[in-house]
């Protein structure tokens, strides 16, 4: 359990997390058909380091989960280039990044492209008639156009790289979030079963 939770601080976005944590489960499992020879049988019913085996391979799962959702919104979302809903901006990045403390390295998303696409396209005016008779007007012209497609090309690899920096922070925001939860499931889960234990012994 100890191993699954520092599993958590591997980087989502280019470690195979799920993985690992599968391996983890495997690794589990044959310990409890090992385990399930050793365990002692009482006829009151499931003793509680029983209980305790089973609630850990169920936290195990419920991470392997939350894993797979993380996966899911960093590569899956980021890979069609999405706009990020608003309600997900407002909510994860604005009020739950607010409550787990959670600071972007390099600023909030930029809006950058919103400026670059308020200039306009690029265009020639002709100043005076006699510029159409100068033959390097048509080649300005097409250099203009090149240059033209060249920027509309940047802006879109600009827009994509905006679009997965967007998703990439709502994933850290939930990995945050869901980590949080799931280290106060295991501790209220560990005070539970000290309070069983105790129960038990003092009977």
């Amino acid at each position: 359990m100890l191993i699954d939770i520092l599993s958590f601080y591997l980087p989502p976005h280019s470690v195979d997390r799920a993985s690992f944590k599968m391996t983890l489960i495997l690794g589990y499992t044959v310990f409890l058909l090992i385990m399930n020879d050793l365990l002692p049988s009482t006829a009151n019913g499931t003793p509680i380091i029983g209980i305790y085996f089973s609630v850990c391979l169920a936290l195990m799962v419920i991470s392997l989960l939350e894993t797979v959702i993380i996966t899911n919104v960093l590569h899956h979302n980021s890979m069609k280039y999405r706009e990020v809903p608003h309600w997900v901006r407002v909510v994860i990045l604005g009020y739950i990044a607010r409550l787990i403390c959670y600071k972007w390295l390099d600023g909030p998303p930029r809006r950058s492209q919103e400026k670059a696409e308020s200039a306009g396209p690029w265009t020639i005016q002709p100043t005076s008639p006699q510029s159409d008779s100068n033959p390097t007007v048509p080649e300005l012209i097409q250099i203009c156009k090149d240059v033209s497609v060249m920027r509309s090309h940047l802006s879109s690899l600009q827009k994509e790289e905006e679009l997965q920096d967007q998703w990439c922070h709502v994933g850290y925001v939930l990995d945050f979030l869901l980590f949080r939860i799931y280290l106060m499931l295991i501790s209220f889960y560990a005070f539970v079963i000290i309070c069983m234990w105790c129960i038990w012994f003092n009977q």
